[in-house]
């Protein structure tokens, strides 16, 4: 399934084992996380979403995407954002 809302993304992350990546070109990044690179704030929200996901986020602009990879088995108690 296409990522091309929030949801999507969560599901994605959520079907991930730990040390496996999902990958994200930049042009969906600016829709989930607007206005996309370089801006701090979605970097900021970006890089929170990943946490409450068990992941952490990679920046790889040489690529023109931003990896997501699995960190924890589920994200700490309390972490988890309600869609």
């Amino acid at each position: 399934m296409p990522i091309t809302i929030l949801a999507h993304l969560s599901e994605r992350l959520r079907s991930l084992s730990v040390g496996q990546r999902t990958a994200l070109p930049y042009s969906v990044y600016a829709v989930l996380f607007p206005p996309g690179e370089p801006d701090e704030g979605a970097r900021v929200a970006a890089f929170g979403f990943a946490r409450e996901h068990g992941c952490v986020m990679e920046n790889q602009p040489r690529a023109q995407q931003v990896v997501f990879t699995r960190k924890i088995a589920s994200p700490p108690a309390g972490q988890a954002r309600p869609l």
